[in-house]
């Protein structure tokens, strides 16, 4: 990354006439960096643990996938073997995420998470996730000791 910083910089000092030219670029570059969260893009289920030893997830299920959008929200895709044996759609629900203190907040609900009623209300959050990422896994505990693990492909 320092490479990347100091050849990116060698190339504006030489490129650039004046100072306007030279900073106006870096701070585009800065804050490209900064608008980019690790958890954006999609993530697919691979594993499992329980009690800390890891079970890998079949094929079919290795489909599921959480998408994270820039915007805070996205959408969790699942998918099942039915009884006839075939790797199906299951489920599809919305998301809204956010990062907390250390962790990601994660939420997936129906439709647009608010009732039809007035005045309209939050409803609807069928789960609420705390997850970490660490060497590229995105982990999110569910229950006692259980975590369902997840990667980018």
């Amino acid at each position: 990354m320092k490479r990347l910083w100091v050849i990116l910089f060698t190339i504006l000092i030489f490129s650039c006439n004046n100072k306007n030219e030279i900073i106006e670029p870096i701070d585009e570059i800065i804050e490209l960096i900064e608008a980019s969260d690790p958890i954006i893009g999609k993530w697919y289920y691979h594993s499992y643990s329980i009690n800390n030893e890891i079970h890998y997830v079949d094929n079919c299920k290795q489909k599921t996938y959480f998408e994270f959008l820039e915007e805070e929200v996205g959408s969790y895709v699942s998918y099942e073997i039915n009884s006839s044996s075939d790797c199906i759609l299951y489920d599809k629900m919305n998301v809204k995420w956010s990062f907390q203190d250390t962790e990601y907040s994660i939420q997936t609900f129906y439709g647009d998470g608010t009732s039809s009623g007035f005045p309209p209300r939050q409803v609807g959050v069928i789960y609420q996730y705390y997850g970490t990422i660490s060497d590229s896994i995105l982990s999110l505990p569910v229950g006692w000791n259980d975590i369902f693990n997840f990667k980018q492909k």
